[in-house]
């Protein structure tokens, strides 16, 4: 099996059935959740946990709601054994930071296609291999204030978030705070901020039955079109027009 044409995007409904197959397969979440079982463990995958299916196990699934999930199918042979023994017995794993963002990266480059092309998974699986099963190494204290803040900023991105604000709850002066999110992101801190909110506008936008004005104010923009105006900007489409890619 080639790994770059085996990526593709589905979505569940509310009955599956058992099965199993000789590959590996990665479930991990776009938008939505579901109910997996794997060998008779079960888990719930939402936009932090997903899961690692090795070969020949039997598994089941249950789709709640409006749900898109990305599938890897891939040779086992990516993976190390150590990480294969593990993913049998602990099949769930959390989604990092990292991995999201290489999640919504693939799927905004998809759109409503059910298949990711073969460049852009060839060159995007690697990564988000690498995101998901790369031994954690010692965080820097920069960075750790930039993870700290960043974690802030999306547990509530809706609040007003003025540089001097981010610059007090990273610890650190302004000019650092530029400093840290060049070297990081290469972005400003403005530029990143525009970025999360419009990739959790447009998550909202692909999977939620919300207003486009609550969308708006959820992510924080002042009002709807605020957020019509940065999406046209960047995405060239609107609110409206990117939601109804992803209606039935």
């Amino acid at each position: 099996m080639q790994c770059g044409d085996a990526l593709s995007f589905r979505s569940y409904g509310p009955a599956g059935h058992s099965h199993s197959h000789a590959h590996l397969q990665l479930v991990l979440p776009v938008h939505g959740s579901l109910e997996l079982e794997i060998e008779g463990r079960g888990g719930h995958l939402d936009a932090q946990r997903g899961a690692l299916v090795v070969p020949g196990a039997a598994h089941v699934q249950s789709g709640n709601g409006r749900n898109r999930f990305l599938i890897v199918d891939c040779d086992s042979a990516l993976l190390a054994r150590a990480q294969l023994e593990r993913a049998q017995q602990r099949p769930f794993l959390q989604i990092s930071a990292a991995a999201r963002s290489l999640l919504e990266f693939i799927h905004i480059r998809t759109g409503t296609q059910p298949t990711v092309t073969t460049a852009l998974a060839q060159h995007a699986l690697p990564l988000l291999l690498d995101a998901l099963f790369a031994a954690p190494v010692a965080v820097a204290p920069g960075r750790a204030a930039m993870q700290r803040l960043c974690a802030q900023v999306l547990q509530a991105p809706g609040q007003a978030w003025p540089l001097a604000r981010m610059a007090q709850v990273a610890g650190i002066g302004l000019t650092a705070l530029h400093g840290l999110f060049k070297r990081e992101y290469g972005l400003t801190p403005a530029q990143w901020l525009l970025q999360q909110r419009l990739l959790l506008a447009q998550r909202q936008l692909a999977g939620g039955s919300q207003s486009l004005a609550q969308i708006a104010q959820q992510v924080g923009f002042s009002d709807q079109g605020a957020l019509t105006r940065a999406m046209r900007r960047s995405l060239g489409t609107t609110p409206g027009r990117y939601r109804r890619r992803f209606d039935a």
